[in-house]
């Protein structure tokens, strides 16, 4: 009996001890778990780069670098590669060597979009050009792709303080034939319709219907950016957007009609979407002015930061008014899933390069060009005139930006 009771006493006291052992290793293992700690996103407008201009502008490289400070660091590469001989003489060309990728790492981007309008100005020679020469220095894309699925897929950017995932789309002046299929190299389109027609934003639908995306575009999208949430951190989703309302790109913007100012319907309910389905970023260019901003769920919606990099020909005039050439850096921070702070600078790129333009040649790539439309910080009067247009921009979508001297930064509300 006594040995019974000793037995018992002694399995009683071993249970507890593994129990007290594995409560400490518990403890043990939330203690080496590190804490959520803060990453900042730096966003910038769009990237319409036309040569190494580390070569062909030096002495704007440490300005653009002071410029891109975060753990990540976002543009849209808004051209083709074009290897050494290879050239377009119809359609677009905007095309730039495999050095500007190198100029654009050099500056301190990591992650690129590569879904834009122009991807396709070499034919599938420059999807795949591009794609070849971004894999080849390990830079994180997405948007593209030599089939849809690959065009669809996230790309993600690995850093000591999380996993960001890049999903990236484009709707509006894509080229017939540069949609990404399941056997063809392509973009990764959002193919919009006002009724029965698709509006490629290429002619005037008057009396058409409301846009709505397509919806088989549509749920592709959005399951990329749920696939992305499962095995990411922080989702950032991409749009380059030509679509406004049932009037032709050009139209717009040669009349320069209010439209080209702000999103369309179409467009807010979209992104609220995108944000339902797991995105904690969603980013846009394109118009290519600068938007406002607006927080939903708690996640920022830059409907469009327009240029950061703009090496556009003199002959390119109807997307060529000053605004075009004023912008602003976006710096997000956030702890976790939960937005701290969303700051701003403001920048301007000049108009004029060094050198003689061709006003006449839309494919000459001279020195005016590639040393066009650089960005820089702007101080004084300007920068209070570009951040107060952001913030009028950001008001009717119920977001409050605070411009200190030459800074801004959005209100948020408590819960975020």
């Amino acid at each position: 009996m006594a040995s019974m009771w000793k037995t018992g006493r002694f399995l009683a006291l071993t249970a507890r001890l593994a129990v007290l052992f594995a409560i400490g290793c518990m403890m043990g293992s939330a203690q080496k778990r590190p804490p959520s700690v803060p990453i900042t996103i730096t966003l910038a407008g769009q990237s319409m780069i036309r040569s190494d201009i580390r070569a062909t502008a030096p002495a704007a490289v440490p300005v653009i670098q002071g410029l891109l400070k975060g753990d990540v660091v976002f543009t849209n590469f808004e051209a083709a590669v074009a290897e050494n001989g290879e050239t377009v003489h119809e359609g677009r060309g905007f095309l730039a060597p495999p050095e500007a990728l190198d100029a654009l790492t050099t500056f301190g981007f990591n992650v690129l979009s590569l879904s834009g309008n122009h991807a396709f100005d070499l034919k599938v020679t420059g999807i795949q050009n591009t794609i070849r020469e971004a894999d080849s220095r390990k830079i994180v894309h997405a948007g593209t792709g030599n089939n849809l699925a690959q065009a669809a897929a996230p790309g993600y950017l690995r850093t000591p303080k999380g996993t960001i995932a890049l999903i990236a789309s484009a709707s509006g002046l894509i080229t017939p034939g540069a949609s990404a299929t399941a056997d063809r190299p392509g973009v990764n389109e959002l193919r919009v319709e006002a009724g029965d027609k698709e509006n490629e934003a290429t002619v005037d639908l008057p009396g058409a219907p409301a846009n709505t995306p397509n919806p088989v575009d549509s749920q592709r999208i959005l399951q990329s950016i749920r696939d992305a949430r499962e095995h990411a951190d922080l989702v950032i989703v991409y749009q380059h957007n030509h679509v406004f309302g049932n009037r032709s790109f050009a139209t717009i913007f040669t009349e320069g009609m209010q439209e080209r100012l702000a999103p369309n319907d179409w467009l807010k309910k979209w992104t609220h979407a995108e944000v339902d389905a797991g995105a904690d970023i969603v980013v846009m260019h394109g118009a290519p002015l600068l938007h406002g901003v607006e927080i939903y769920r708690g996640k920022p919606i830059f409907y469009d930061l327009g240029n950061f990099i703009y090496n556009v020909p003199p002959t390119l005039t109807y997307i060529d008014e000053p605004m075009n050439w004023e912008s602003a850096v976006a710096y997000v921070q956030f702890q976790g899933k939960n937005l701290r702070s969303i700051s701003f600078r403001p920048i301007a790129l000049n108009n004029v390069g060094e050198g003689q333009p061709d006003i006449h040649n839309e494919y000459a790539n001279n020195q005016f060009l590639d040393t066009r439309g650089l960005p820089s910080p702007v101080t004084g009067a300007r920068a209070g005139y570009i951040l107060q247009r952001l913030a009028d921009a950001s008001k009717p979508l119920g977001t409050t930006v605070e411009i200190v001297g030459e800074a801004a930064e959005i209100k948020l509300k408590a819960r975020n």
